[in-house]
């Protein structure tokens, strides 16, 4: 097999949002298949390289998840690199980003087995409701909202969380009610297309509720996103999504940089197969 585009057992078939990939790599003329990262029966030593999509259960079994990656690099190439991999699964990685000037969504780290005053914390900072969510998660997994009249109960939510790892607290963009996020997809390095997704609120306004792609127009946000990269890596990522959103003041914050498992939204963008298909070969 020349690519093994990888994915979990909830979805052998891939999400429809990523699934162009496989057909664009074909259409390149390559042996490309979802493969299921755990399935015991693959040997990847015959595989050219391995792609990283849709592990959508990394974050529930981290330890096991990078254990494979580490093997998986030993005898092919695996992209994302598994040392970004295990870098990028634990949103500590955000610490170093905000230490290198990147504007990230102020946050406040309990550490495992730790406790915060959460009223006390907020009324300091001047937060009206915030956000609570582990170090190591996805798709919104365990991540509270609480507004100030939760806010003796998110102390305890938040020594709940921490009995399991990191925890990180911060304030809630009320911008996420209207706008959502705004999702910049780089290909080694290179801007592809850009997504806004939709609010996680039910006040969303008509005819946002589900993901579209857009043009960026706004140069000092399309600044940000390319600064991210940079900081990240670059080129030496094969895929990468920047996730930004407005914060309380009006400005443009970073949310995450998911260079693991991302959705890419490919079908948003009618060349973006192709430009991803082509950003593998380059690394073949």
């Amino acid at each position: 097999m020349d690519i093994a585009v990888i994915t979990y057992a909830g979805l052998p078939q891939m999400h429809p949002l990523d699934a162009p990939l496989v057909p664009a790599l074909q259409a390149l003329g390559l042996d490309a298949r979802p493969v299921i990262w755990d399935d015991p029966a693959v040997d990847w030593s015959r595989v050219r390289a391995a792609v990283v999509r849709n592990a959508w259960d990394s974050h529930l079994r981290r330890d096991e998840f990078l254990a494979w990656a580490d093997r998986v690099a030993s005898v092919t190439r695996l992209f994302n690199p598994a040392d970004v991999l295990r870098w990028n699964t634990h949103k500590g990685y955000l610490k170093t980003l905000e230490a290198r000037g990147l504007p990230l969504t102020p946050t406040v780290w309990v550490p495992p087995g730790g406790t915060l005053d959460v009223a006390a914390t907020a009324r300091e900072r001047g937060w009206d409701a915030v956000v609570l969510k582990p170090a190591v998660a996805a798709g919104g997994l365990k991540v509270f909202i609480v507004r100030r009249e939760g806010w003796d109960d998110a102390s305890a939510k938040v020594a709940e969380l921490a009995k399991e790892g990191d925890v990180m607290v911060q304030p809630y963009l009320r911008a996420f009610e209207t706008e959502g996020e705004r999702s910049y997809i780089f290909f080694n390095g290179v801007f592809s297309h850009a997504v806004r997704r939709p609010p996680t609120l039910s006040t969303a306004p008509r005819g946002f509720a589900e993901p579209h792609g857009f043009t960026p127009d706004d140069a000092a946000e399309q600044q940000v996103a390319h600064d991210v990269m940079e900081a990240c890596g670059g080129a030496r990522l094969l895929y990468a999504r920047v996730d930004v959103a407005t914060d309380n003041a009006g400005r443009t914050r970073l949310q995450e940089v998911e260079v693991t498992e991302p959705c890419l939204f490919l079908p948003m963008d009618a060349g973006a197969p192709e430009r991803m298909a082509k950003a593998v070969v380059a690394r073949l």
